[in-house]
């Protein structure tokens, strides 16, 4: 009688969980639809409550990819950047791992902190080698941290290439 009232408390625990996640989920996408929010603070804490409360469920790292865009087209681009690397970091089996990473570095190039942005374009390279975009995050890297002057001298290196023949 005990074991058959613990799976039944088990099935019930497990229901709710499943349906209080159904209902963030729908007032996730209510807010999404919702012309007026679907760029505020409103949908970004929803997606943040949401991977906050559900780690482990399969919208949580896309819903905070979702709330790094926002963060970072909304001139709140320091948290949006934490936000890409936070995907990196705890989801780092998830295929969007690589688009965090580049979006990451890209967002920390702005504000500017080009250390951070190297160090994020330097563990894409390291995880994924054969990527299709591996060259261009490896001049982001290279290119990344220079002043105006030395990227200029680089630059001008290119164009004028210095005759080797004599």
């Amino acid at each position: 009688m005990k074991l058959v009232l613990f799976i039944s408390f088990c099935l019930l625990v497990t229901s709710c969980s499943n349906s209080s996640i159904d209902g963030a989920i729908a007032d996730i996408k209510n807010i999404e639809q919702n012309n007026k929010l679907k760029n505020s603070d409103s949908l970004i804490n929803s997606y943040l409550r949401f991977a906050d409360a559900n780690p482990k469920h399969d919208s949580a790292s896309a819903f905070l990819m979702k709330a790094a865009h926002i963060c970072v087209t909304s001139s709140k681009v320091v948290k949006g950047a934490r936000l890409y690397e936070r995907v990196a970091t705890e989801y780092a089996g998830s295929s969007m791992v690589p688009q965090a990473l580049i979006n990451g570095g890209i967002a920390f190039a702005t504000i500017p902190d080009p250390a951070h942005a190297k160090k994020l374009y330097d563990q894409f390279i390291t995880l994924f080698p054969n990527h299709p975009r591996i060259e261009e995050v490896k001049k982001w890297s290279e290119y990344s941290g220079l002043t105006d002057e030395e990227l200029f001298r680089r630059f001008e290196a290119r164009l004028n290439p210095k005759d080797t023949s004599n």
